[in-house]
């Protein structure tokens, strides 16, 4: 029997209990997963060990694809070599999303994204603001055209009645 903690008022219960005696929740449905208690730390990024593995890796790829003896053992060498030292690009993917799972460039992707989101918006900022000064020239321009042209329009007509 592992006792686990009460969501509702964080006493602790026993996980076979239905609901917990103090406040009445409905802990019978969870499982020790989504207690405080049970819930999975991540293990700790250990860069050695990538880099090791990594390593490794373009070391065996370097040697077979420097072992050679004729055209087509010679070609199978590199090919294999190839495959071996690029076999490293998901360990060196995996190894990123561990050091991230780890916390470790969590908080920074975060700033990144926040600080690129805040420019972005300034950008966003400054072109509606250089839009809106641009319509605002263009509405005074057609203002004036059109005040001309009623000056003009009215001038016609008076001299239209005069004769």
């Amino acid at each position: 029997m592992a006792l686990i903690d009460c969501p509702e008022c964080g006493r602790e219960v026993s996980n076979s209990a239905a609901v917990c005696p103090a406040c009445a929740y409905p802990v019978g449905t969870l499982t020790p997963a989504l207690s405080a208690r049970a819930a999975p730390v991540p293990p700790e990024y250990q860069w050695w060990k990538t880099a090791l593995s990594i390593l490794g890796r373009v070391v065996l790829g370097a040697i077979l694809a420097g072992v050679g003896g004729g055209e087509e053992e010679s070609a199978a060498a590199i090919i294999g070599g190839v495959v071996i030292a690029g076999s490293a690009i998901p360990t060196w993917y995996r190894a990123r999303i561990a050091r991230m799972q780890a916390g470790r460039g969590a908080a920074d992707t975060a700033y990144r994204f926040d600080s690129r989101m805040a420019e972005l918006e300034q950008r966003h900022q400054e072109q509606m603001d250089r839009l809106e000064q641009m319509h605002t020239g263009q509405v005074v321009e057609l203002e004036e055209r059109i005040d001309f042209a009623e000056r003009l329009l009215s001038k016609h007509r008076e001299q239209i009645d005069s004769r």
